[in-house]
């Protein structure tokens, strides 16, 4: 038998090994990388969805609280967020909305005292006698 480790079997062994190990490196990952990128669409996530909802409120004609959608609330979706502003609004149009004070309603008999009517006032209290 021949010396087996000639020169050119050393060599062709050489090169099988050496050609993983090159692609390995070539493919080797830079987590770092991708951590950073992963962060980054996250941001952009969450700005993509507070513009979807900015965008809403505009076409809702909500405009003017758009503040207090992304402030207050970041984490719910949009539906659910312009029910709860339009609910809001609803519950201010009521509170700034006329409200007559109380006021008891006139009877007959304060009517014609005001008016000086001493013959009304006598009708309006025997009227009440004979219902």
């Amino acid at each position: 038998m021949e010396n087996l480790h000639t020169e050119e079997t050393v060599e062709m062994v050489a090169e099988v090994v050496e050609a993983p190990v090159e692609q390995t490196v070539e493919q080797s990952v830079d987590y770092d990388a991708i951590q950073e990128q992963a962060k980054q669409l996250e941001i952009e996530k969450q700005q993509l969805k507070e513009d979807a909802l900015k965008f809403r409120l505009e076409q809702e004609g909500l405009g003017f609280a758009k503040g207090f959608a992304t402030t207050y609330s970041p984490t719910e979706n949009i539906e659910k967020q312009i029910e709860m502003i339009q609910q809001l609004i609803a519950e201010i149009k009521l509170d700034m909305g006329f409200m007559p004070k109380e006021v008891a309603k006139q009877d007959d008999y304060t009517a014609h005292k005001q008016n000086g009517d001493a013959k009304g006032m006598i009708a309006s209290k025997f009227a009440k006698l004979f219902k």
